[in-house]
């Protein structure tokens, strides 16, 4: 089974700077993590789910913007081994804009 890690830049209260663009940090571990990735997909969204963006993972990292003040970001993440072995990941509320 796979799984992926987002490492956003938040603060014990899961907070950060309303507004600002941020990269954070894309892990993959488990069935395909290093050479037997085939693929990683990461969308955000930032109205509960109920739309999402995609963004390109480059070098590990995504590149987004922190959600406003008392709003939150959601993460996506689809990721396939080698063998064809799929999962999925929701975070709902990841974080908030302070």
């Amino acid at each position: 089974m796979s799984t992926v890690r987002f490492a956003a830049p938040a603060d014990l209260a899961s907070r950060a700077p309303a507004g600002r663009p941020v990269q954070v940090p894309v892990t993959v571990q488990g069935s395909a993590a290093g050479k037997n990735l085939r693929s990683l997909t990461v969308s955000v969204s930032y109205d509960d789910g109920n739309t999402w963006q995609l963004v390109k993972v480059e070098n590990g990292r995504i590149s987004v913007k922190n959600p406003a003040k008392d709003k939150a970001i959601s993460f996506l993440a689809e990721v396939t081994d080698k063998q064809g072995n799929k999962s999925t990941l929701r975070i709902h509320n990841a974080y908030h804009g302070k």
